[in-house]
């Protein structure tokens, strides 16, 4: 499974992860060096917001469709359009 985490790497190469991360054995990485952000704060956390919302009691509770209905859904919308 892919997974992307934010990180800072400092001009030594020490890498400090600037979001939690679960690793259930030892795993390879790839770095992608990202462009100055000019010190502007990013929002820091959507990884973990998202795992709460895929948790919660909302998401589990969430009507679901089938596929059928799902296609009628979209054969009405593309048949709106005209």
């Amino acid at each position: 499974m892919l997974q992307t985490v934010e990180a800072e790497v400092d001009v030594n190469g020490t890498v400090k992860l600037l979001e939690p991360l679960m690793v259930t054995k030892k795993t390879r990485a790839i770095i992608t060096l990202l462009e100055e952000t000019n010190g502007k704060e990013k929002n820091k956390g959507n990884v973990r917001q998202i795992i709460e919302l895929l948790n919660s009691a909302e998401f589990a509770n969430r009507k679901s469709y089938s596929a059928e209905e799902i296609e009628a859904q979209i054969d009405e919308m593309r048949n709106s359009w005209e």
